[in-house]
């Protein structure tokens, strides 16, 4: 009995120095998409059939075009292609010279970010090894509404210099970082050209974006509010999602100028949770199924929550009646009666709490 307590307790002390991982943002293996090759045509030059176009479906949401002729979506002249290398079952993509590739947006907020990928390029057909002209590939993070173009303002966009250069190169996994400065809509991207104007292609497959070194992050919009948000500061509880009366941690944070927070670290094993969400005059608001570490929990909050109960009522009522006209130094000032952070209790303030009464925080 002795023996096997001792070995639960060994067991257990292994599974605490393990470090914690980061669930991923997003993947992509291409798992499922569609071959449309005509495989019973096969010249025999390769496992593909060469006497129509390499195509297959693109995953949901992707986009895949040039410069030339822009954006299209669903079909287009890129190749599905089953092939191990290591052990590993590769369903790769091949992007064709002057071409660009982009998974589906992501909503990324500010802060450091992971990517890794393997890529595979090469010459003019897939599969064959041909190495052609000097390949070069770029990646990218692209803003949602600059689509594909060179151009990205706003957002990290292309490598420079290209991720790899060179004739053929067999599979190879890279891995890259970049910041985030605004949150928004992002795409992973990847860019193929050449120095000549051959058939040149890259294999992309299992693309991983992890967040680096954060717990948990999120935007928080403070409904009603016209203020500084750097003023505010958000509370942030990360809740049992089987009992909410469970609170496994609590932290208070500042908001930046455009509502994002960012936990660097959390007293709680890695797991989902519900997270609770409350500023000060804003009632609480819980993101259900949060992953941490990593994850990420966005919110918007209702206003009009005066005396800090979590209700509007006419408690709260009463509260902005004795502060009404008031600006900062006044005898009856009160800041959390200024609700939509114009520096001073007025009618504003009481339509803001009218649209929101009898609204309690979510339990």
């Amino acid at each position: 009995m002795f023996r096997v307590s001792l070995y639960v307790c060994v067991a257990a002390l292994l599974v605490l120095l393990v470090p914690l991982q980061a669930a991923p943002i997003y993947t992509e293996d291409f798992e499922g998409a569609t071959q449309t090759v005509d495989w019973e045509q096969n010249t025999g030059e390769s496992p593909l059939d060469l006497n129509v176009p390499f195509q297959a479906t693109l995953p949901a949401d992707w986009i895949y075009g040039n410069d030339g002729w822009g954006l299209t979506s669903g079909w287009d002249v890129i190749s599905l292609q089953p092939y191990a290398y290591q052990g590993r079952s590769f369903h790769s993509w091949a992007i064709y010279d002057s071409h660009k590739a982009a998974s589906p947006t992501i909503f990324l907020n500010p802060g450091r970010y992971r990517l890794s990928f393997w890529l595979r390029m090469g010459g003019l057909r897939p599969l064959d090894g041909n190495p052609g002209g000097a390949t070069w590939v770029e990646w990218g993070i692209l803003k949602k509404e600059n689509g594909l173009s060179d151009s990205q303002p706003g957002a990290p966009g292309w490598s420079k210099p290209p991720i790899t250069q060179g004739n053929f190169m067999d599979w190879r996994q890279f891995t890259v970082t970049f910041d985030i400065a605004t949150a928004g809509e992002y795409r992973v991207g990847f860019k193929v050209g050449s120095v000549t104007p051959l058939g040149v292609y890259a294999n992309v497959d299992n693309i991983v974006l992890e967040r680096e070194g954060v717990a948990l992050s999120g935007v928080v919009t403070l409904g009603d509010y016209g203020g500084d948000y750097t003023r505010q500061s958000v509370t942030v509880q990360v809740l049992n999602p089987a009992d909410h009366s469970d609170v496994k941690d609590v932290v208070t944070v500042p908001l930046a100028s455009d509502g994002a927070y960012e936990i660097a670290s959390l007293n709680v094993a890695a797991g989902t949770y519900d997270i609770a969400l409350k500023a000060s005059h804003w009632l609480t608001t819980i993101v259900r199924g949060v992953t941490i570490p990593g994850g990420t929990a966005n919110a918007t909050l209702r206003n009009g929550d005066v005396d800090g109960d979590d209700e509007v009522t006419l408690f709260d009522f009463g509260e902005l009646v004795a502060a009404f006209g008031s600006v900062p130094g006044d005898s009856n000032w009160n800041p959390e009666a200024d609700l939509d952070g114009d520096e001073e209790v007025t009618l504003f303030d009481f339509g803001v709490l009218v649209s929101n009464f009898g609204q309690i925080g979510d339990q």
